[in-house]
């Protein structure tokens, strides 16, 4: 007999990723699905996802797996808890009390302290009460799904603001847009599932696990270094993907270092399909094409890695050095503008922009910064001989 249904479904919608085996009705089910039914509290307590009383909230506590899943169960329950009798409101419902006593029922509200996911503002219309909270706040999910939405219209030109490159680069704008259309998937997404998310230790990295289109798994790895969240990375695969990535960088820079180019090749080629958008897999093919002797597609990819990410200084040292070895003393100058922007105490990234005034015939610049240098760091030997073959 064939089947009808995938075996990873939701034996109740049959449409989600089950998520969870439930002991109150024996099915394995998505967390959607498993919302719906413990929402009411008749859940056995032996379930960890059951509600649980909360001495510090009139609202019980629901475990969940992700943001979205702890709003969603909260306005179900929500739902249900404004027109029943609470013993706390003379046995009144909620919705009815609100409107004999607003001020009483907000007074009593107000004497509890929620979590930041729980919908305030969902609450208030539910209970038909006037506010002016909003529910709307960032958090990684919060970045994911306005990221996925504009997947989903397909408007790349906004997608690269929903990341964390905020270079005002016009080039490297539009590469990054050209990149992330490059990637199949990206443009065939039509609806996304979060499954999963969880923040890193260091509490500045997060990581969203979905299923796009009901099929796929897909990963998004997200920073909080500036103090909003972007999207920092696609992952084609669950989070085991993320967990191992460290590990393939690795063999592949011990493979670049032993001049093994057919196996680094290799690595590369087969991980860019599962890390798509990997600033350092296009900066390791650039050494690649380095060891190879190509350097203009050596250019292309530090362009690639610097598109992907405009905070990591590497890319654009190579770009800079690049253009040096063409005497392009203008793009050089650009590229190592750049990296002294990212790193203004690196005294090499200083002493090459230098050489890049002099090589264009702009010697009052060269001297500055070279003079500044030998004040700063009078054993670089590197600065004393380039000011002196400055003055012959």
């Amino acid at each position: 007999m064939l089947k009808l249904f995938k075996s990873n479904r939701c034996n109740s919608c049959y449409t989600e990723r089950m998520a969870r085996e439930c002991p109150r009705n024996k099915n394995k089910l998505c967390w959607q699905c498993c919302n719906e039914l413990r929402a009411d509290s008749k859940c056995p307590d032996a379930c960890v996802y059951a509600p649980k009383k909360d001495e510090n909230s009139p609202f019980p506590a629901f475990k969940a797996d992700s943001r979205a899943e702890a709003t969603d169960v909260l306005r179900l329950y929500i739902d249900l808890w404004v027109g029943h009798t609470n013993a706390q409101l003379e046995q009144k419902s909620p919705i009815d009390y609100a409107k004999e006593n607003p001020k009483a029922l907000l007074a009593w509200l107000s004497g509890y302290q929620y979590p930041l996911h729980f919908p305030v503002s969902y609450l208030m219309q539910k209970l038909e009460l006037p506010t002016t909270f909003s529910d709307a706040y960032t958090d990684p999910e919060a970045c994911v799904e306005a990221y996925m939405n504009t997947l989903i219209a397909l408007d790349w030109l906004s997608l690269r603001t929903h990341s964390i490159n905020t270079l005002e680069h016009d080039d490297l704008s539009q590469r990054y847009t050209e990149l992330l259309q490059e990637i199949p998937t990206l443009g065939k997404i039509s609806t996304y599932s979060l499954i999963h998310s969880g923040l890193g230790e260091d509490g500045i990295s997060a990581i969203v696990y979905l299923e796009l289109n009901h099929r796929q798994d897909w990963t998004l790895l997200l920073s909080n270094a500036t103090g909003t969240w972007k999207v920092r990375q696609n992952i084609s695969g669950s989070p085991q993907a993320y967990f191992v990535q460290n590990k393939i960088y690795t063999q592949i820079a011990e493979a670049l270092g032993k001049a093994d180019d057919a196996a680094a090749w290799d690595l590369i080629t087969a991980n860019l399909k599962i890390y798509p958008d990997s600033p350092d897999l296009y900066y390791y093919r650039g050494i690649y094409w380095q060891l190879v002797k190509q350097n203009d597609s050596a250019a292309v990819d530090f362009f690639n890695a610097a598109a992907l990410d405009n905070a990591w200084p590497e890319p654009y040292y190579h770009l800079g050095a690049l253009a040096l070895t063409k005497s392009d003393f203008a793009s050089a100058t650009q590229w190592f503008i750049q990296l002294t922007n990212l790193q203004p105490d690196n005294p090499n990234a200083q002493n090459n922009l230098a050489a890049c005034y002099a090589g264009a015939g702009d010697k009052a610049k060269a001297r500055e910064i070279w003079q500044k240098l030998a004040t700063q760091y009078p054993d670089l030997e590197i600065v004393k001989l380039n000011l002196e073959k400055l003055e012959k």
